[in-house]
């Protein structure tokens, strides 16, 4: 009876030791994220009713966050928005582009949207283009 409770207690401390270890694992991950602002501009080519070029810029203070950032280009409506295409953005040396060529002339009721970029160390913010550029 008495090596039964032994066994008994020693499995709780080690189930508790390994719940401290995790718990003290995790803080110790959360204190080292860095998050970085990121802006996505949009500005409008051609038009006359029948096609629009839309296109702008992915910008942030360091590069990882504007390489390569998917960017949803969505018509403005009174309920859900629409999808009217996407673009990787690229580019270098401080700049990252991206370009959706529409069917359609929708105006300036048409907004970016570059998604929440979630890493090991670091994440880069989420952003949506209010006005034309």
């Amino acid at each position: 009876m008495g090596k039964r409770f032994a066994i008994v207690i020693g499995t709780a401390a080690l189930g508790v030791a390994a719940a401290g270890l995790m718990a003290l694992g995790a803080q110790t991950a959360s204190a080292g994220v860095v998050h970085y602002d990121t802006t996505v501009t949009i500005t409008k080519e051609g038009g006359g009713g029948h096609s629009g070029l839309y296109h702008g810029q992915v910008k942030s203070e360091v590069s990882k966050c504007m390489k390569g950032r998917l960017v949803v280009v969505f018509k403005k409506r009174p309920g859900a928005d629409r999808k009217l295409g996407t673009d990787r953005s690229r580019g270098g040396y401080g700049w990252f582009s991206w370009w959706v060529n529409v069917h359609r002339d929708y105006g300036d009721r048409v907004r970016a949207v570059v998604k929440r970029k979630v890493r090991d160390r670091y994440v880069c913010r989420a952003d949506r283009s209010n006005k034309f550029q």
